[in-house]
């Protein structure tokens, strides 16, 4: 028999919606840099923490994509955030 997998995608997904809403508030209200990237790490920990049980089937080359890829495209949402709330927040 097989064992039942437990995917938690919405869990997921509300999860990684609040650490872009981070991003957005820091910039929103002009909090320090540090703390924009305390986000983006956060987030890239939390992504890769969540994602361990397919990663850890991955080798070599393809391991090396699917994180490279990930973390590009984690940081580009973190600060496509940060840079929209400096826009809303009038900053820029």
């Amino acid at each position: 028999m097989r064992a039942r997998r437990h995917y938690h995608s919405l869990t997921n997904a509300v999860s990684e919606l609040v650490f872009a809403l981070a991003a957005f508030a820091c910039g929103l209200f002009d909090a320090p840099v540090w703390l924009t990237a305390l986000a983006a790490v956060s987030m890239l920990a939390y992504w890769t923490g969540t994602r361990n049980s397919v990663l850890n089937r991955l080798r070599g080359a393809t391991w090396a994509t699917v994180m490279t890829l990930g973390f590009v495209v984690i940081i580009a949402i973190q600060v496509g955030a940060y840079w929209l709330g400096l826009v809303a927040g009038g900053i820029i």
